[in-house]
């Protein structure tokens, strides 16, 4: 590679002496001597093969071509400054970009009410979204592909930092003309004998543990249907009679919104009350993206 025909302390000297009218106002304003504002005009006009000033006892002026030449060079220091300031600010977090995913059971607009106040006050630093199973999230979290993760409390690696966000209330989701769709409540033991659907982003893994879990203790090995399929498409399945579904009660209000009263919803109860879903934000505390810091030092300070 070829050497560069001229470097950002010789564009200085020129800018000066054209701001100063002479290379003794340029030296005092750069704080070095005169005979090295000189000598790197003398160097550059050299490797350029032109002259950039005409001197005169008066000072220096600058020749027809040497104003385009202050101009370009304006540009160019100009240009170095901000890559400068950005490069600081990038380094203090203040610049640049971050990286979430979010496991598709999440409630649309539920993340962003909990980072506006930081959006707010890092206007420069940019968020990027990726949604899948908390699975899959999980596993690019630890490759380093994103830098957050907002998942299900569950089988989180020991090495991970996690920040607790939210609880959702577990419902079950019927047809509407089933023998328990007009009471108000359940318990696991009324729906013994059902078909669970799950499906890939409604926390399938996290529904069948404890569907496991509750419906276990009595006994009972639970029938499980696993569907490649959303949410409302698990929905739909209820309404036709194929199974019941499990739902985060934040989704309340879009599947009634959609589906109407072609769905019965009622809470499940046990002895121990409802179930929830617990959420929270993971992340690498070895992640070395100065923003991803910043933004996890606003979130040990603002979680629950």
């Amino acid at each position: 590679m070829r050497r560069p025909p001229f470097d950002l302390w010789q564009l200085l000297c020129v800018r000066a002496i054209a701001e100063h009218g002479s290379i003794h106002g340029a030296a005092r304003f750069l704080n070095t001597r005169q005979s090295a504002v000189s000598r790197s005009l003398h160097n550059l006009e050299e490797r350029l093969d032109v002259r950039l000033f005409t001197r005169s006892p008066s000072g220096a002026a600058p020749t027809a071509f040497g104003q385009e030449f202050i101009c370009w060079s304006q540009t160019i220091l100009d240009n170095v400054a901000g890559m400068n300031t950005r490069a600081r600010r990038t380094g203090k977090g203040e610049n640049g970009q971050i990286s979430i995913g979010i496991q598709t059971c999440v409630l649309p607009g539920r993340l962003s009410t909990f980072t506006a106040d930081f959006r707010a006050t890092h206007p420069d630093i940019v968020f990027r979204y990726s949604e899948g199973t908390g699975k899959r999230l999980l596993r690019r979290l630890q490759r380093g592909q994103i830098d957050f993760a907002v998942v299900t409390r569950r089988n989180l690696a020991p090495a991970l930092r996690v920040t607790p966000l939210w609880s959702d209330r577990i419902v079950a989701a019927l047809p509407p003309d089933h023998p328990l769709a007009t009471r108000p409540e359940v318990s696991w033991t009324d729906l013994r004998h059902e078909t669970f659907l799950t499906g890939r982003d409604n926390a399938g893994q996290d529904f069948e543990a404890l569907i496991q879990r509750k419906l276990g203790e009595t006994g009972i090995r639970p029938k499980i249907q696993r569907h490649d399929i959303g949410s409302n498409r698990i929905v739909a399945l209820v309404q036709n009679n194929e199974g019941v579904a499990l739902l985060p009660a934040s989704w309340l209000p879009l599947i009634r919104d959609r589906h109407g009263h072609d769905i019965a919803i009622t809470e499940i109860r046990d002895a121990g009350g409802s179930s929830h879903l617990e959420f929270g934000i993971v992340w690498r505390p070895d992640n070395e993206n100065p923003c991803a810091r910043s933004f996890a030092r606003y979130i040990e300070a603002h979680g629950p």
